[in-house]
C-alpha cells in the first residue's frame, strides 16, 4: 500500500508483483484482465511472468475464457484458492485436464482474487506456484488486498489517470422514465403509469438520450446505471399488487 502511489509504470508494477510473490512464497503472477489478450488493447493490464507454455495456451491460444480458474472468477466473492474452486463451479474433464496442465508447468495450487469494476472488463491478481512449505491458503487476506488495490492502480497506469468529469444529471421524471424504460415498459406504458400524456414521456426520453449521447433505449438506460442515476434494484419490474 505504501509502495502503490509511487508506481508510474507497469515495468515498475511488475517489480512490486514479484517482490511480492517472492516473499509470499510464489513463484509465478498474473494481473490480467479477462479479455482477448492476444489482441493487446491500450486499456488492458496485463502484467505476468507466467511459463511460456501457459502463457501460449491460455492467451495465445485463446482459451482464457474457459480456463477453470478464470471462468472461477466469474462466480466467486472474493479471493479463492485453487483447490477450492470444486466448491465454486463444476469442473468437468477438460477443467481438471488444464489444472493438471498448469500443475506440469509449474503453477500448481494458487490463490486468485476476481477484480470488478462496474462497467469495466473483469480481471484478476493471481499468485501460483508455491515454494515448498507455503500454505497457499494462509495468504487470502493479504492477496484479497493486493489484487484489489493493485488492479485499481494498474488500470489507472493504463488508461493514463484521465481527470474524472462529473455524471450526468437526471431531473426526476426524466429518471421515472428511463428506470421504467429499464423495466421493458412502453412509452404508452410508461405514461399509464406515471399519469403522463405519451408525448410528454417521448419528449423526457429523448431529453434523457441527449444527456447521455445514447442512440436507443438499451444504451440509455445502460449509462444511466453506468453513472448511478438508477440502481440495477430498480429494474426489477415489480409483480402487480
Amino acid at each position: 500500500m505504501r509502495a502503490l502511489p509511487a508506481i508510474e509504470s507497469f515495468g515498475a508494477m511488475q517489480q512490486l508483483l514479484s517482490d511480492l510473490a517472492r516473499d509470499m512464497g510464489f513463484r509465478h503472477f498474473a494481473m490480467i484482465h479477462h479479455d482477448d489478450l492476444a489482441d493487446r488493447k491500450s486499456w488492458h493490464v496485463d502484467i505476468r511472468n507466467y511459463p511460456a507454455a501457459i502463457a501460449d495456451r491460455i492467451i495465445g491460444k485463446r482459451l482464457d475464457r474457459r480456463d477453470p480458474v478464470i471462468r472461477g472468477c466469474a462466480f466467486a466473492e472474493s479471493a479463492f484458492v485453487w483447490s477450492d474452486l470444486h466448491r465454486i463451479i463444476t469442473l468437468d474433464r477438460h477443467d481438471r485436464a488444464r489444472l493438471v496442465f498448469g500443475a506440469g508447468e509449474g503453477l500448481d495450487n494458487g490463490v486468485t482474487v476476481p477484480c470488478w469494476s462496474l462497467g469495466d472488463c473483469l480481471g484478476s491478481c493471481t499468485f501460483a506456484g508455491m515454494m515448498s512449505g507455503v500454505d497457499a491458503g494462509a495468504h487470502l487476506g493479504a492477496i484479497q488486498l493486493i489484487g484489489i488495490f493493485g488492479f485499481q492502480h494498474a488500470r489507472r497506469l493504463a488508461r493514463g489517470d484521465p481527470a474524472p468529469s462529473p455524471p450526468p444529471r437526471l431531473n426526476p421524471r426524466p429518471r421515472d422514465c428511463v428506470m421504467l424504460a429499464g423495466r421493458g415498459l412502453s412509452n404508452k406504458e410508461i405514461a399509464r403509469a406515471l399519469a403522463l400524456r405519451p408525448r410528454t414521456v417521448d419528449g423526457y426520453l429523448t431529453e434523457a438520450r441527449e444527456l447521455f449521447d445514447a442512440h436507443d433505449r438499451t444504451e440509455l438506460v445502460i449509462s444511466a446505471v453506468l453513472a448511478g442515476e438508477v440502481g440495477l434494484h430498480e429494474l426489477r419490474r415489480r409483480q402487480p399488487e
